[in-house]
């Protein structure tokens, strides 16, 4: 569709002179239908007249014709014609302009009509030349009986042929034409500007939203589109049109948070690197020094790469170009493989661990993503528990159905934590720094949790944590 104005004014202009072609088709053809009538009627009454002017006295027929009285009968240019005829076959009377010459009937009828008491009509040529009508009819002459019984003459009865030209019928069949015509072109020029000044009135408030989108800067987003009142046909744009803006800024608020948090992630290592690099610079000489600078470059550059390794994964799990596999998984020996790295941290700190997972329990999922759900949920429930606390990982059904709980004591956190802990780089407190930790673990295992069909949920019950990962 090229445009709404276009294909609007198309349709209802084309439309409405498709109804006036109709509308004044069907009004021409009434009008020369009733004209045609009306000829045919004149026609039928000279015929009436020239029977008023017949009588019969005995056998004796007497014609009473006056060319002063029809002088449309005697004209040089344009005459009118008529003929008498006993319907023995026997001429009574003519006109003059047929100039003696016989009105042949059979030969200018287009369809043969048989003459009756009832006038009949056709069109066909006059005698000369001309576009011209006929009307036949059978009469009965007027006659006047002295005496009565059943010695009495009986009444003569005529053929009245009249013809005349249909110079003044076409004339004004082509008036009518002219005016059907010029009255459906003037009502078509009319609907016409009134339809474009209704359609451009119409989308005017399609134009407004449209300037007041045009005029939005990516960097100053609007709070609320405000284009003023709209029809209830562009509202549900608008609506959807302002969700989106807000979307939109959401999501720019998240990437200017994210690059934020990267830039800030990334500028503690970097200056570790170089004050690490700055001292071994210095120490050149000291071996165990080198070798202890050459550790800690190490580490943090191994912190740097996880942290970039995890954009990356979640970046790819934006675009959809991850793939995943439902298979069979020990979900408790792969518990205690999680588990057993994080036994110093657990030593550290004094947690209690309490794993109700037994060997062999094996669930339906993806071995590589629940080894990094699994492990990011046990160390962060490691690492923010308070020391001495305690930690609780436990399964509940098996195969395609089950729940996995971890929980833990959190009483920092608040209800309204829940909605932002999935976030990157979310932290509860932005001035306690771990510099192990990146702040997107949760976020990450959220995002694989959702690519793999699972669902990962965080609940706060009296000051107790607890994320549950379910099969569906």
């Amino acid at each position: 569709m090229r445009s709404i104005r276009s294909f609007l004014l198309s349709r209802l202009v084309g439309g409405t002179a498709i109804v006036l072609g109709a509308a004044g088709l069907g009004a021409f053809l009434a009008v020369t239908r009733s004209l045609e009538e009306q000829f045919d009627s004149n026609l039928t009454d000279r015929v009436q007249g020239f029977a008023s002017i017949v009588f019969q006295q005995e056998d004796e027929v007497d014609f009473e014709f006056s060319d002063e009285l029809m002088p449309e009968y005697a004209d040089e240019e344009r005459p009118a014609y008529f003929e008498l005829w006993y319907v023995e076959g026997e001429l009574l009377e003519r006109s003059n302009s047929l100039g003696g010459e016989d009105l042949d009937i059979e030969g200018t009828l287009e369809v043969p009509v048989e003459p009756t008491l009832e006038p009949q009509h056709w069109t066909a040529p006059l005698p000369d030349g001309r576009d011209g009508r006929y009307v036949a009819q059978i009469v009965e002459v007027h006659h006047v009986y002295p005496e009565e019984g059943p010695e009495r003459p009986q009444a003569r009865k005529l053929l009245i042929v009249v013809a005349r030209g249909r110079e003044e019928f076409l004339a004004a069949e082509r008036t009518v034409l002219i005016q059907c015509l010029a009255a459906s072109l003037v009502l078509i020029g009319l609907i016409a500007f009134l339809s474009w000044y209704a359609v451009e009135k119409g989308l005017e408030p399609a134009k407004r939203l449209a300037s007041t989108l045009d005029a939005i800067h990516v960097d100053h987003l609007p709070a609320g589109l405000d284009v003023g009142p709209l029809p209830h046909e562009l509202e549900p744009v608008r609506d959807k049109t302002d969700a989106l803006i807000r979307r939109v800024d959401r999501a720019l608020e998240r990437e200017r948070r994210t690059t934020a948090d990267i830039a800030h992630e990334l500028r503690t290592p970097i200056s570790e690197l170089l004050t690490v690099s700055e001292v071994a610079l210095r120490n050149g000489k000291d071996p165990e020094k080198t070798r202890t600078a050459l550790r800690t470059t190490r580490d943090v550059a191994s912190r740097m790469g996880r942290s970039v390794s995890t954009l990356l994964k979640l970046a790819r799990l934006e675009m959809g170009t991850e793939s995943f596999e439902h298979e069979e998984v020990d979900l408790g020996g792969l518990v205690n493989d999680v588990l057993r790295p994080l036994k110093p941290l657990e030593r550290e700190r004094r947690i209690l661990v309490g794993n109700d997972i037994a060997p062999r329990d094996v669930v339906i999922g993806d071995d590589d993503v629940l080894r990094i759900v699994v492990s990011n949920l046990l160390s962060n429930a490691l690492t923010y528990s308070p020391e001495g606390g305690r930690v609780d990982c436990r399964l509940e059904g098996q195969g395609s159905d089950w729940s996995l709980t971890v929980e833990n004591e959190a009483g920092d956190l608040e209800n309204r934590d829940m909605r932002t802990l999935t976030e990157p780089f979310w932290r509860k407190d932005h001035a306690r720094v771990d510099r192990n930790r990146s702040g997107l673990g949760l976020a990450l295992s959220a995002a694989l949790a959702e690519r793999t069909g699972m669902r990962l949920s965080f609940e706060l019950e009296r000051g107790t944590f607890r994320a549950v990962l379910t099969s569906n």
